[in-house]
């Protein structure tokens, strides 16, 4: 996907450009920004393969971002667009190394998703090149002209005498066009003729894409310096004072990429065939690894078999841990709470016959066993939970929690008018029970919440305090304490999910939500 960053400050146009890329720019994205600055602040955020930058835009105009693009030596290419009679401004930009230039008002402003896409590729090949010093680079100057020829000549020879030149008439750039000579990068002199100019241009275009090419002009004419740059010229000289030294700093430049373009290919045909003993490596081992995929996926499935017999022995042991409660707490009502009522009745009638301190303290005595062993029968299980449901049960338990800890307690409830399964009234009985008693134990707040609320899906069950809080990630680690542990377990037992939010000096917070549309529960 080529990422692109299009800085434009006229929104009809973004907007246009935009829609350009939606219908025609497949495996392109693009991303507006309203000027320079911001281009800038998203350059810094992020990468993208290609820039495009409106000439004129406030605070920053395009040129200055181009600028500050080269001064960051950063790689990636830009492309200027353009409006009407801002033509000069285009030669500078090329000049100073934007990639292409495309006019807002030229048909080609439609094709602008393909330009994006050629140069994106055009520089694709260019990533990665290492420096090259320049070498004896054969270099063809081609011109009508005798005078010219043999005074560029004289000045190369003296300037810059590692470069190879040959002057020559146009007939030369045939036989090199024809694959008869080589060069290492060619120079179209100022008195060709604009048409046998873009001729050449195009034919060397069409010969190598990446050759040094370089125009010297007479004129200063703006339409086609950007023709020329669009044909492939690399840079374009305009003939005057100081013409020939920015030949030579141009020449050295353009060769010095091109060398380091022919290395990267070079090292590319070397990657190839490394990539084609590495395939060869890798088809072996990919063999190799498919047959420890199928022993892994084995042993998954008895991971996952272990996993779903784990979880449903976990459920049956809930299930008996409650069916236990329910014995004992039948048991204690049944025998030991009418063995301690019937002893009370004995001893009220014997203090009635003849009364003593020591039978009224033995009354005392067994009247709080009896309270104890009621206390403790409801704690185990409740009958009020089996034969009322949910919210009986959860308003007594948080009034006897309130009576024993003074702990204030506000409890709110919404259930739906049709009893809960079973199973899950159990399951919320006993977090809050279990909630609740962490509380007393080591908040250290004086209040607590309690919310159990259901809508058409979900049940969601919320205990909160405002006490000294704690670690919760620590706490569910540690292997000494299986409160909480056992608290998401039984939930999650019961389909549904627990979320913990504590931090030391902020309370804590038990936020547990269970599906009202469960599946049915595993065999057991």
């Amino acid at each position: 996907m080529i990422r692109v960053l299009y800085a434009e400050d006229d929104p009809q146009v973004a907007d246009m450009v935009s829609l350009y890329f939606a219908r025609f720019g497949e495996g392109c994205t693009i991303e507006v920004v309203g000027n320079g600055r911001l281009c800038l602040e998203a350059l810094d955020r992020a990468t993208y393969d290609v820039v495009m930058l409106d000439l004129m835009m406030p605070e920053l105009d395009g040129l200055q971002v181009l600028g500050e693009l080269t001064a960051r030596r950063d790689p990636t290419p830009v492309i200027m667009v353009s409006g009407q009679g801002q033509h000069e401004l285009a030669v500078r930009a090329l000049r100073a190394g934007a990639a292409d230039c495309i006019d807002k008002n030229s048909p080609d402003f439609r094709r602008i998703p393909e330009i994006v896409k050629r140069v994106h590729a055009r520089n694709k090949r260019r990533l990665g090149q290492a420096s090259a010093s320049p070498g004896n680079h054969r270099v063809l100057f081609v011109d009508p002209d005798d005078g010219e020829r043999h005074a560029v000549s004289t000045f190369i020879a003296a300037a810059a005498p590692r470069l190879r030149l040959t002057a020559s008439s146009p007939e030369t750039l045939e036989r090199f066009l024809a694959g008869e000579v080589e060069f290492d990068a060619v120079v179209l002199g100022p008195n060709l003729e604009p048409t046998a100019l873009f001729d050449a241009l195009r034919h060397l275009r069409a010969r190598d894409e990446d050759l040094p090419v370089i125009v010297i002009a007479r004129f200063d004419h703006a339409d086609t310096t950007i023709a020329a740059f669009k044909l492939g010229a690399q840079d374009y000289l305009l003939k005057g004072p100081g013409c020939f030294d920015e030949l030579v700093f141009s020449l050295n430049h353009a060769l010095k990429r091109a060398d380091a373009e022919r290395l990267n290919a070079r090292l590319t045909d070397e990657l190839a065939g490394l990539n084609e003993s590495l395939a060869a490596q890798v088809a072996a081992r990919t063999h190799e690894l498919q047959q420890e995929v199928a022993v892994r996926r084995q042993a998954e499935k008895r991971s996952e078999d272990n996993a779903a017999r784990l979880q449903a022995l976990s459920t049956r042991l809930l299930q008996v841990q409650e069916e236990e409660r329910r014995a004992l707490a039948q048991e204690l009502h049944d025998q030991i709470g009418q063995l301690l009522t019937g002893l009370r009745f004995q001893l009220e009638a014997a203090r009635e016959a003849a009364s003593s301190p020591p039978l009224d303290q033995a009354l005392i005595v067994t009247s709080d066993l009896l309270s104890s062993v009621r206390e403790l029968t409801l704690q185990l299980r409740p009958r009020m939970l089996d034969d009322l449901g949910l919210k009986p049960a959860l308003e007594w338990q948080t009034k006897l929690f309130q009576n024993q800890t003074g702990i204030v307690v506000e409890l709110e409830l919404a259930l739906p008018e049709k009893r809960l399964s079973p199973e899950l009234e159990t399951t919320v009985f006993r977090m809050v029970q279990e909630a609740l008693t962490n509380v007393a134990r080591h908040s250290g707040s004086p209040a607590a919440v309690v919310t159990v609320t259901a809508d058409d899906t979900a049940l969601h069950v919320e205990i909160s305090d405002r006490g000294r809080g704690f670690d919760s990630a620590a706490a569910l680690a540690r292997r000494d304490s299986l409160g909480l542990a056992g608290l998401a377990e039984r939930v999650r037992l019961a389909g549904g999910h627990l979320d913990i939010f504590s931090q030391a000096g902020q309370g804590t917070r038990l936020h547990a939500e269970f599906s009202l549309h469960l599946a049915a529960p595993p065999p057991t």
